[in-house]
C-alpha cells in the first residue's frame, strides 16, 4: 500500500501590530484611529475637542501650582489639581476605549485625514427627474435633506483619488477666476484695441475652462455650473512622524526592498541547482 507523504504546513509570519502610514504632502503620517462614517467621525472631533479642551486646562492649573509664590495658594492650588487630575484620568480611560489616551498625543502634530468621499451635487427639481429616468439609476442615490434635493455623482474611495480630484477643482476654479476676471476687464476696455487683445485672451480662458470642466464631469461628475456636498465615508486620524521615526520607516522600507529583491536573486540558482529527474523505465 504507497503512502503520500503530506507537505509541511509553512511557519505563520510574526504576528504583530500593522502600523499603517499615510503619505501627506512632504509629510508621513501614522494611523492612528480609522473612522467610518459621517455621525462617527463628528462625534470623534467633539469628544476630541471636548477633552483637549480639559486637558488643556489641567496642564494650565499645574504650571500655576508649579509657579505658586505662597503656601497658601499651593495648598489650595493642590487640592484643586488633584481633583481635576482624577476627573481627567477617569475621562481618559473612558476614551482610550474608544479612541486612544489623550496625553499620548498630546505634544505631537496630528491630522484628520479624509480618505473615502462621497460627491453630492445639489440638483433642481428637473435634474433630480432626469436623473430618475435614467437606466442606472438608484434610489438611495437622491437624497433629500429638507428643502435641498443631493444627487450622488462619485464615490472617492482612496486618499491618491481624493487629493486629485482635490486638485483639480482647485485648478478649474482657477481657470474659472481667470475666465470671469478677463471678462471684466473685456467689458471695461477703453479702446477697440484693447477690446480685441482682451477678446483673444477671454477666448482662450472659455476654451480652458470648458475643456477642464468637461474632463471633470466625465471623470467624476463635477462640475462648475453646480453646488456640491461632500459626505465623508471614511477618516483617519494620523499622528505625523518626525525625522526620527521617518528614518526608520524608510530604513524599513529599504531593508524590505533588500530582502525582496535579494530573494528573486537567488530563486532562479535554486532552481539551477534542483537534480533533474530521471525517466520511468516503463516494463
Amino acid at each position: 500500500m504507497s503512502t503520500t507523504a503530506t507537505p509541511e504546513a509553512p511557519a505563520e509570519a510574526p504576528k504583530g501590530p500593522v502600523i499603517e502610514i499615510l503619505p501627506l504632502g512632504q509629510n508621513l503620517g501614522r494611523v492612528a484611529l480609522t473612522l467610518t462614517g459621517q455621525e462617527a467621525i463628528v462625534r470623534f472631533q467633539q469628544e476630541l475637542n471636548a477633552h483637549g479642551q480639559q486637558f488643556g486646562r489641567l496642564r494650565q492649573l499645574q504650571q500655576r501650582a508649579q509657579t505658586a509664590l505662597t503656601t497658601p495658594e499651593k495648598d489650595a492650588l493642590g487640592k484643586v489639581l488633584e481633583t481635576e487630575v482624577k476627573d481627567f484620568t477617569e475621562k481618559d480611560a473612558i476614551f482610550a476605549r474608544r479612541y486612544f489616551s489623550l496625553p499620548v498625543i498630546a505634544d505631537r502634530q496630528t491630522a484628520l485625514v479624509n480618505t473615502k468621499i462621497r460627491l453630492h451635487a445639489v440638483v433642481n427639481e428637473e435634474e433630480a427627474a432626469k436623473a430618475r429616468a435614467a437606466k442606472d439609476f438608484k434610489e438611495e442615490d437622491l437624497v433629500v435633506r429638507g428643502e435641498r434635493r443631493l444627487l450622488r455623482v462619485a464615490d472617492l474611495l482612496s486618499l491618491d483619488a481624493i487629493v486629485m480630484f482635490e486638485r483639480f477643482a482647485k485648478e478649474l476654479q482657477a481657470r474659472r477666476d481667470a475666465f470671469v476676471q478677463l471678462r471684466s476687464l473685456h467689458e471695461r476696455a477703453g479702446t477697440e484695441e484693447e477690446k480685441t487683445k482682451l477678446k483673444e485672451l477671454l477666448d482662450q480662458a472659455a476654451q480652458a475652462l470648458d475643456k477642464g470642466n468637461q474632463e471633470m464631469a466625465q471623470s467624476v461628475g463635477y462640475s462648475i455650473t453646480h453646488n456640491y456636498e461632500v459626505e465623508v465615508l471614511e477618516a483617519k486620524f494620523v499622528i505625523l512622524l518626525n525625522q526620527e521615526e521617518v528614518n526608520a520607516v524608510m530604513g524599513a522600507v529599504q531593508q524590505q526592498a533588500g530582502q525582496q529583491a535579494a530573494k528573486v536573486a537567488e530563486a532562479p540558482k535554486a532552481e539551477a541547482a534542483k537534480p533533474e529527474k530521471k525517466a520511468e523505465k516503463k516494463n
